[in-house]
C-alpha cells in the first residue's frame, strides 16, 4: 500500500460537508435578500443598515457567505482547500464584524440578539475551519 495515498473519507465529512452546505448557502440567501431589501421580517433599522453599508462592505459580507459554500464543496471533493477557504471566511467574518463595532454601525450595538447570532455564527465558522484542519491533518483530504 502507498503510504502517499489518502485515507478513506470517513462518514462525518459526508455529513459536515453536506450541513456546512445547508447551513452556510441559507446564511449566503439570507444576507443576500437582506442586501436587496427582500426580507419581509426586517424592521426598518434593519432596512437602514443595509441600504447604508458601502459597496466595498457588502462585497466582503457576500465573500464571507460564499468562501464557506465553497469549502463545504471542497470538502466533498476531500480537497485540503477547504482548510484555506474557511479560514479565509472566518477572518472576514471577525473582520468585517470589528469593523462594523468600530464605525458604530452594527446591529450588535443596537440589539442584544444579534450580540447571540453573530456569537454563534463566529463559533460555527471557527468548528469549520478547526473540523477541515483535522481532516487533513488525518489524511483524509487531498
Amino acid at each position: 500500500m502507498n503510504a502517499t495515498a489518502p485515507r478513506s473519507a470517513p462518514w462525518h465529512l459526508w455529513v459536515v460537508a453536506i450541513l456546512t452546505l445547508l447551513w452556510n448557502g441559507s446564511g449566503a440567501v439570507t444576507i443576500a435578500m437582506a442586501q436587496m431589501g427582500r426580507r419581509l421580517d426586517m424592521d426598518p433599522h434593519e432596512v437602514a443598515y443595509y441600504a447604508q453599508q458601502p459597496r466595498w462592505f457588502v462585497f466582503t459580507t457576500d465573500l464571507a457567505t460564499l468562501l464557506p459554500i465553497a469549502a463545504g464543496v471542497a470538502l466533498l471533493l476531500r480537497n485540503r482547500s477547504a482548510v484555506w477557504l474557511f479560514a479565509l471566511s472566518l477572518v472576514t467574518i471577525v473582520a468585517n464584524n470589528a469593523y462594523d463595532v468600530a464605525a458604530g454601525t452594527s446591529l450588535m450595538l443596537v440589539d442584544s440578539g444579534w450580540q447571540a447570532v453573530t456569537l454563534v455564527i463566529v463559533l460555527i465558522a471557527l468548528m469549520q475551519v478547526a473540523y477541515a484542519w483535522m481532516t487533513m491533518k488525518r489524511g483524509a483530504l487531498i
